[in-house]
């Protein structure tokens, strides 16, 4: 049997921790640089897989794969 590719959508959380002056300064460094220059924490829990959000069901299939 073949199968479909499903696209799913997972609100998490990414934390970062940014040295600054003050919190302009601190907001503009994570603009510039987040994701980039700067590392932060993924955060995730188990509810928030039992919540995700299927944006798109692929109908090119694919072989089937044993788990």
């Amino acid at each position: 049997m073949l199968e479909k590719i499903y696209c799913f959508s997972v609100k998490c959380e990414y934390r970062y921790e940014i040295s600054a002056r003050d919190e302009e300064t601190a907001r503009k460094i994570l603009q510039d640089k987040g994701g980039l220059d700067i590392s932060g924490e993924l955060l995730l829990s188990e509810d928030d897989y039992k919540r995700a959000e299927l944006v798109e069901v692929d109908e090119d299939t694919l072989p089937e794969r044993k788990y």
